[in-house]
């Protein structure tokens, strides 16, 4: 009733007089016409109220428009605002339903308060007048104002009439079907009314139906609720775009009734995603499910994700092949997720790279960090860009960490709130977290953490899991690591590794290094070789000594001391090196000793110089306190033989708290006992 269809026909009219036009019945009726190989050339395909062929991605597929345009032909579609946002891409729940709008020119009909004033001034009622001006040309002459106002009156003088309008309007935004059945209509009149909830009589009802179906609006021209050809009702347009924008939300009886009614795939997937965005996310799995088994490949994936976030891995797995090798670029983002998990980089990256062509924001975002982490950062951020710009919460996270690096702290906020706001999406909480918990926003930030674990986030995992492990809650906090492990997380694999390697499970804590040590993180290359020398495979353990010193993130002192301790002179001067370029006074000691073991005096004694004034320097902090310094001193005193000195000064250290001076007091030969 707004005017759309009208100044179609008109344009039309205007640019195509001599064209045929096509009107396939909706939903299947464009469907129909492809299959059976009946392509019209060169007219107009008109498809009024869009949202009837995409309620099932089936009805209406990308590569029949292309084809129809090949032919010469011109395609016309109409379509509510409502409709055409819910068909947009999810966060991690997508159709591909939005891909098909894409091949469209859009077209927005603006209602402006300067046209509607300026109609206005020409009309001498001033009832219609100011119908013109608060609802504008099309919907008020149309009757959407007179249909607002009866319902709105009939929630007193008629409450089981109008809840069963407003029953019919949430059916049809739970997106399960246009139109609903009298017995489930009935069934959730209550839901409605302000009657304590009490059932209403047949009489009632039937006075109900009769006020609701009466066409008396708008001129006689049309009823709130219209009988369709299977006597189930239909509400009018304007109610429920009415209704959508008011925000209310759809009672959960009626979220139960939808996921138990007869549907095809399509609904069933559609009403999916609406109950995730509404917060019923057990009902959507429940929808996810039975489209699933009727063969639909999105709601596979969609199933899938319910599935993983439940830590159903196996069995999501399994789902989003199914889903992939159906064509869902939404399967494939999921599979390669897990697959990237599991190690096999190559295989996900060439389905992420397939679906981020597609179009897919996650699958963009993905892509982006497996080519961050072999170093193309500019092609990674572009992709991140990309994704934000598509709507993937994971992409806005994701720039928004690259803006945050580079000093735009405004920027990157806004993205983490923007992808917060994308639902359940945990990235965006997790570095929200970080950023809140920096300006000292503790309780705020751990909220967060709470939301992103449960989001499925392993970064928030791990975070949670130090918190809980810092109140002394174990249990708790091994849960929270093991889940972190589940989904790949590099220091999630490496924590649960080295509980494992503590309790002699040498085996499992061995996959465990191997699969972190291979997404990057050098401390598990490093326990990969301390498991190897327990285990007796001391040149394997070398080897991984060896790639850890030489990783560029390893920057750790006392990891670098203990493996130039474990290699032969030859290569432990490297690391000895790299130690002292760190700041190790020890090191820079130990180096002067070997470089004048290879007679290497001149460079021996610029070392023993540095360490000499290094040594100064750690006296006045060990002096003042420092820790830090208290522990050096205590290494060097020990590298002496002065244990009675080292003794003191790393006794102090532990009596500050630090239990590596513990460590190193119980590696000092005992003292002697009285003679």
């Amino acid at each position: 009733m707004a005017g759309k269809t009208r100044m179609a026909v008109h344009l039309l009219q205007l640019v195509y007089p001599d064209r045929l036009v096509v009107i396939p019945d909706a939903p299947d009726g464009l469907a129909a016409l492809m299959n059976a190989g009946e392509i019209p050339d060169n007219g107009i395909v008109w498809l009024d109220d869009l949202e009837r062929y995409l309620s099932d991605a089936s009805n209406l597929r990308s590569k029949w428009i292309e084809r129809l345009q090949e032919a010469g032909n011109v395609i016309v579609a109409t379509m509510r605002e409502t409709f055409y946002e819910s068909f947009q891409l999810g966060e991690s729940l997508q159709r591909t339903q939005w891909a098909t709008l894409q091949l469209f020119d859009l077209v927005r009909l603006k209602n402006e308060s300067e046209e509607r004033s300026a109609l206005a001034a020409q009309i001498p009622d001033p009832r219609i007048r100011q119908g013109v001006i608060t609802y504008g040309l099309g919907a008020y002459v149309g009757g959407g104002h007179l249909a607002l106002q009866r319902l709105e009156t009939g929630r007193t003088t008629n409450p089981v009439g109008a809840a069963l309008v407003l029953a019919a309007t949430d059916w049809q935004r739970s997106g399960i079907g246009d139109s609903i059945g009298d017995s489930i209509a009935c069934a959730l009149v209550p839901q409605y009314t302000d009657s304590d909830n009490l059932e209403p009589s047949p009489d009632e009802l039937a006075a109900g139906w009769t006020w609701a179906t009466a066409q008396v609006v708008g001129g006689d021209a049309f009823a709130l609720l219209k009988r369709q050809a299977d006597g189930s009702s239909r509400p009018f347009d304007y109610l429920l775009d009415h209704v959508s924008r008011s925000g209310r939300p759809i009672p959960a009886l009626l979220w139960e009734a939808a996921a138990a009614a007869d549907a095809p795939a399509g609904r069933l997937n559609t009403a999916g995603l609406n109950a995730v965005t509404a917060g019923y996310e057990q009902l959507a799995a429940r929808f996810f499910e039975r489209a699933s088994e009727q063969g639909d490949v999105e709601a596979m994936a969609n199933f899938a994700t319910t599935l993983e976030r439940g830590d159903r891995i196996p069995e999501a797995k399994a789902l989003y092949e199914r889903s992939a090798e159906g064509g869902s670029l939404q399967g494939m983002t999921g599979l390669a997720v897990l697959l990237e998990r599991e190690g096999n980089v190559l295989q996900a990256e060439r389905l992420f790279k397939k679906a981020a062509e597609g179009g897919i924001g996650d699958a963009m975002a993905n892509l982006g960090f497996l080519l961050m982490g072999r170093g193309e950062e500019e092609e990674a951020v572009d992709w991140y860009r990309r994704a934000a710009e598509a709507g993937s919460g994971f992409g806005m996270t994701n720039y928004g960490i690259v803006l945050e690096k580079a000093g735009d702290i405004e920027a990157a906020e806004k993205l983490y709130r923007a992808a917060v706001q994308k639902r359940r999406n945990g990235a965006g909480m997790y570095q929200l977290a970080k950023l809140l918990s920096g300006r000292g926003k503790d309780e705020e930030a751990l909220s967060l953490l709470q939301d992103a674990t449960r989001a499925g986030n392993p970064a928030a995992m791990m975070e949670l899991g130090t918190v809980f492990e810092a109140r002394g809650e174990e249990a708790a906090a091994e849960k929270l690591y093991r889940m972190a492990a589940d989904r790949g997380d590099a220091v999630g694999l490496f924590v649960v590794g080295r509980k494992l390697l503590a309790g002699q499970h040498y085996a499992e804590a061995e996959r465990m290094f191997v699969r972190s040590a291979g997404r990057g993180y050098v401390m598990s290359t490093f326990w990969l070789g301390l498991l190897m020398q327990q285990t007796g495979r001391r040149a394997e353990a070398v080897l991984q000594f060896r790639s850890a010193a030489a990783h560029e993130a390893m920057t750790d002192v006392r990891t670098l001391l203990y493996i130039a301790q474990e290699l032969e002179q030859e290569d432990a001067l490297p690391v000895l090196r790299k130690a002292a370029n760190l700041g190790s006074v020890f090191a820079m000691q130990q180096l002067g000793i070997l470089l004048d073991r290879s007679e290497a005096h001149v460079e021996a004694q610029s070392f023993h110089d540095r360490a000499t004034v290094g040594e100064e320097r750690l006296r006045q902090s060990a002096g003042e306190g420092d820790t830090e310094a208290l522990i050096e001193l205590g290494q060097i005193s020990a590298d002496r033989r002065d244990f009675d000195q080292a003794r003191r000064l790393l006794q102090k250290a532990a009596d500050q708290g630090s239990a590596y001076a513990l460590q190193c007091l119980a590696l000092l030969p005992p003292e002697p006992g009285p003679l």
